[in-house]
């Protein structure tokens, strides 16, 4: 595990250009959107739709047997069988990559090919699709790959191509930048080489991540961002101990940027941070107690430095490749002179209620760790975040199922701001890039310091789906930018109300899925001007 850390820290990311059509993105997006009747899933699965999404469902339905606590997603690849989930799969997308069993022991396969498009009008807008990016105008992302199982050895090798035009839009002092190009990149994507033996899974990876129970974002991890590369050493399953199960996943990452780019940490304007790679250490752990039936608990943090930081550190094995373990004291942080770091931690929880066909959550996080007890008594909502929502399913005559689905996203900073600014939350001044990878915020992507809230009605039947999604965005309310007689505040608040379709449809070794949103902004981008936007993402998905 030290060599592979050693030698992953000093390893370059795999990058690569991709270009199609816009006439081929027009074709296949009005194809879907034609077809498809369906909700665009919110964790892109490594096998083409949202299995996760399945496994949660059946729980609150009482039909699931895993006892899964979600924090931890995508969650580590099982048969159906196993997952108990075969009533809402049917005859099963779940086995088709097993579909070229050669033995008991040795297994291989095509991986689905997953084709996605995204289209904005005006404005950009959109977020949790990987390596695209917030731009105006077509993008497109390929993904398709191979599978293979020899005993405790599992392969996947799944690039992901994107394609952008990048075209340009509406901007002001405070958001945007006039983009000069198209863009394009290749992405290992969703690519995995793992050991798993005895409910552990050992292994290299740049897949994206989800952490925490929220259904729209995250605070720390999530598909917002390209999947970086990283080692990761995990839980497949729910540990049974006396005191409940245990969930953990312990990652080692490398962040990189293309620095010519925007950054979403900076309102999608140009920022020319540090040019230095960045080293990522997290780690969470979940707790199903034994006492407390339906009731999941965990925590999660995470810390980074820059990559020239790491390399010259004299520190022994765990202050320096296990930084999560070992956090800087607040001396440190205090101390200009000591290595630039950044961290965040959440606690999260989640209750179940099956009879009830229910569920509800919450995620709360800082990103300063606090000095001392006193610190958290005087000023306990410096730095944080939360997320809160829920989950209620109703079957209908038809033996479908209404999902209702609430979220509460909160970035903003709190009212503490006025006598001690927080500033953003993915940044706290050591790692000037923030909790970012190519740009983009790893885990909530709505943007910086907003606030979102999210209500989405779904009929469920099967894999197919069409819902109703309605959105309010408040563009970094809290944000100190303004003159000293007016609290600092902007003179223009931004917010964004958003009405959408959703759809799922499925035939046979085909699945599609699309979203299609009217976007009404009112002071876009922080200045006396009302904007509307048509936001159109797709995905159709086929299974050899």
């Amino acid at each position: 595990m030290v060599i592979l850390l050693h030698m992953f820290t000093r390893g370059n990311q795999f990058q690569g250009l991709f270009r199609r059509s816009w006439k081929q993105i027009f074709c296949i997006g009005s194809l879907v959107c034609i077809t498809s009747t369906a909700a665009y899933a919110q964790l892109n699965s490594t096998w083409g739709w949202d299995r996760d999404a399945e496994i949660r469902q059946a729980q609150l339905l009482g039909k699931s047997k895993a006892n899964n606590s979600l924090f931890i997603r995508p969650i580590a690849q099982q048969t159906k069988r196993n997952l108990d989930t075969s009533f809402m799969l049917g005859d099963s997308l779940a086995d088709k990559p097993m579909r070229s069993l050669a033995s008991k022991t040795f297994a291989y396969g095509l991986m689905p090919i997953v084709w996605e498009t995204k289209y904005n009008g005006n404005r950009p807008y959109g977020w949790n699709d990987a390596g695209m990016i917030m731009a105006r105008g077509w993008q497109t992302q390929l993904g398709a790959g191979v599978y293979a199982k020899a005993g405790p050895l599992t392969i996947r090798l799944r690039p992901e191509f994107v394609w952008a035009a990048n075209s340009a839009y509406d901007t002001s002092k405070y958001f945007g930048t006039i983009p000069d190009k198209a863009y394009q990149q290749v992405f290992p994507g969703q690519s995995s080489i793992m050991l798993n033996m005895a409910g552990l899974g050992l292994g290299i990876s740049s897949e994206n991540i989800w952490w925490g129970p929220g259904q729209f974002s995250s605070l720390l991890l999530s598909n917002n961002a390209p999947g970086f590369p990283h080692l990761k050493l995990q839980t497949n399953r729910p540990i049974k101990t006396p005191i409940g199960a245990l969930e953990w996943q312990l990652i080692a990452g490398r962040l990189s940027e293309d620095t010519s780019r925007p950054f979403e940490n900076a309102y999608l304007q140009q920022y020319r941070p540090k040019n230095d790679w960045r080293y990522l250490n997290c780690f969470i752990i979940t707790w199903q107690p034994s006492f407390l039936k339906n009731i999941y608990l965990g925590a999660a943090a995470s810390q980074q430095l820059y990559g020239t930081d790491l390399t010259n550190s004299k520190e022994g094995f765990l202050k320096k490749y296990l930084q999560v373990f070992s956090p800087p004291s607040a001396v440190d942080n205090a101390n200009s002179a000591a290595v630039a770091t950044d961290g965040q931690f959440t606690m999260m929880l989640r209750w179940l209620m099956p009879k009830h066909k229910m569920e509800w959550y919450i995620e709360y996080g800082y990103n300063d760790y606090k000095q001392n007890f006193r610190d958290l008594a005087a000023n306990a909502n410096h730095a944080s975040a939360y997320i809160i929502g829920f989950k209620k399913l109703m079957n209908l005559p038809d033996k479908a199922v209404l999902d209702i689905s609430g979220e509460i996203t909160q970035m903003a900073q709190t009212t503490s701001n006025m006598l001690r600014n927080a500033g953003n939350w993915y940044e706290h001044g050591g790692v000037a890039q923030g909790l970012t990878h190519q740009g983009q915020i790893l885990g909530a992507g709505s943007g910086m310091g907003n606030n979102v809230q999210t209500l989405q009605l779904t009929r469920i039947k099967g894999l197919d789906r069409v819902g109703l999604k309605l959105q309010r965005i408040q563009q970094d309310p809290k944000g100190m930018f303004g003159p000293d007689n007016n609290m600092r505040m902007r003179e223009w608040a931004w917010t964004d109300i958003s009405i959408g379709i959703i759809g799922q449809r499925r035939w046979k070794n085909l699945l599609a899925a699309a979203e299609l949103q009217w976007v009404s902004a009112r002071n876009y981008a922080w200045k006396p001007e009302n904007k509307t936007n048509l936001f159109f993402t797709s995905r159709i998905a086929y299974f050899f």
